[in-house]
């Protein structure tokens, strides 16, 4: 495909020069900062997603490379429904994991979607060809390297996961049923403190009345 891109392992996309990507092989991260220097990770794409500035809207996000990626830069004039419903979809998906009080749970649910995602069907379960740091889990549940690593040891023991190398990860097909409620059940899912929070307002569902057309054209 014209203008298609290779990036090594923890190099980054440009988003000054690209408003979206178009990501063909691999998985990227979009993390940003807080004021004490901590990181949060906003999201994860693969394969077929498009992401960059026009759905980021921030000032201080970064699309970090977790593997060798494939992508194309992209021009874009205004969203479609389909691109944004897609973006949104995911932040209410981390939002639901994450909303889980137990640790475990959390822990449990990100690495099931993650391999609903990124993995590959296997008879007894999914294998993720690739697999967060201990740190980068961390900062997508909001927790503690030193807690995700004692969470991944007891649901290692009880035979839920399995490392299968240093990079692969096998889940056993037992936490792979879905973990996630249709947009419209939302709120009814999340306990009554996220329900009222203010983040729902800025990831709500995509309106048929303000969908707008997309252009897309590769440079």
């Amino acid at each position: 495909m014209a203008n298609m891109q290779y990036f090594s392992r923890r190099s980054h996309l440009d988003l000054l020069h690209a408003d979206l990507w178009r990501i063909q092989i691999g998985v990227v991260r979009a993390v940003t900062w807080m004021e004490d220097g901590s990181s949060i990770t906003l999201g994860l794409w693969g394969a077929g997603d498009v992401i960059g500035n026009s759905l980021l809207q921030h000032d201080c996000v970064e699309l970090e490379c977790l593997t060798a990626v494939t992508a194309s830069p992209l021009l874009a004039e205004g969203y479609s429904s389909r691109v944004a419903s897609a973006y949104i979809q995911q932040l209410q998906e981390l939002l639901i994991i994450c909303s889980s009080k137990r640790i475990e749970n959390r822990l449990l649910k990100l690495l099931a979607w993650m391999g609903n995602r990124f993995g590959f069907w296997q008879e007894a379960g999914i294998e993720l060809e690739f697999l967060l740091t201990h740190q980068e889990l961390a900062e997508v549940l909001g927790t503690t390297r030193v807690t995700i690593t004692r969470t991944m040891g007891r649901l290692e023991s009880q035979g839920i996961i399995r490392h299968l190398t240093q990079r692969w990860l096998f889940i056993d097909r037992s936490a792979c049923s879905p973990i996630v409620p249709v947009a419209e059940d939302l709120r009814a899912h999340l306990p009554i403190s996220v329900r009222s929070s203010s983040i729902l307002s800025n990831v709500g569902v995509v309106s048929p009345s303000r969908e707008r057309s997309l252009s897309i054209s590769y440079r």
